[in-house]
């Protein structure tokens, strides 16, 4: 099976202080995605969050979590038991899916303008680039535009898949028949 992860941002987490219990990091990720969907949020296959451990007889044990939108998140930490992994996938993949919710991880007009104009100083590209959706720059910027008020989480996810297509020769077996970018 193809295993991928998306760029994440990874947290130090300190121990428990004592007297404070501690947060079960795996039911409040299932509780959140339980919450999008009871708030509207439209998930492929529900709110069910997939935990696969990696095959090993000793430690370190290795656990992947695939969120509900189709992220994956592994454990970050060197995890003595299976509990600890899954714990440790869990972890990384609800500060993710909650540092996603904050309106600043949307893509509006000023982040695609910020996003583009960037792309084309990186690339000493031109405007009219920008404009053409036949150029890099002008698919990237049709990409971010068809996804605008999603959120950062929900494109890369996208963006992903995109990838994948064009890695393994889908994308230009699909321009040849001259399907639509949609």
């Amino acid at each position: 099976m193809l295993r991928f992860l998306i760029p994440c941002f990874c947290f130090s987490f300190p121990p428990d202080p004592v007297g404070v219990p501690a947060v079960n990091v795996v039911e409040a990720l299932q509780e959140f995605w339980q919450m999008k969907q009871s708030r509207g949020a439209e998930l492929r296959n529900g709110a069910l969050v997939v935990y696969e451990m990696v095959p090993s007889s000793s430690p370190p044990y290795v656990c992947y979590v695939t969120l509900p939108g189709g992220s994956c998140f592994g454990s970050f930490q060197f995890c003595p038991t299976k509990a600890e992994a899954r714990r440790s996938a869990a972890k990384i993949a609800l500060m993710n899916s909650v540092f996603n919710e904050h309106p600043s991880r949307r893509i509006t007009d000023e982040f695609i303008e910020k996003s583009v104009s960037e792309a084309l100083a990186s690339f000493n590209g031109n405007r009219e680039e920008a404009d053409n959706p036949n150029t890099g720059i002008g698919a990237f910027r049709f990409m971010l535009e068809s996804n605008k008020g999603k959120s950062m989480l929900e494109f890369q996810e996208l963006m992903t898949v995109f990838q994948l297509l064009h890695w393994n020769g889908s994308l230009k077996a699909m321009r040849e028949r001259q399907c639509s970018r949609q």
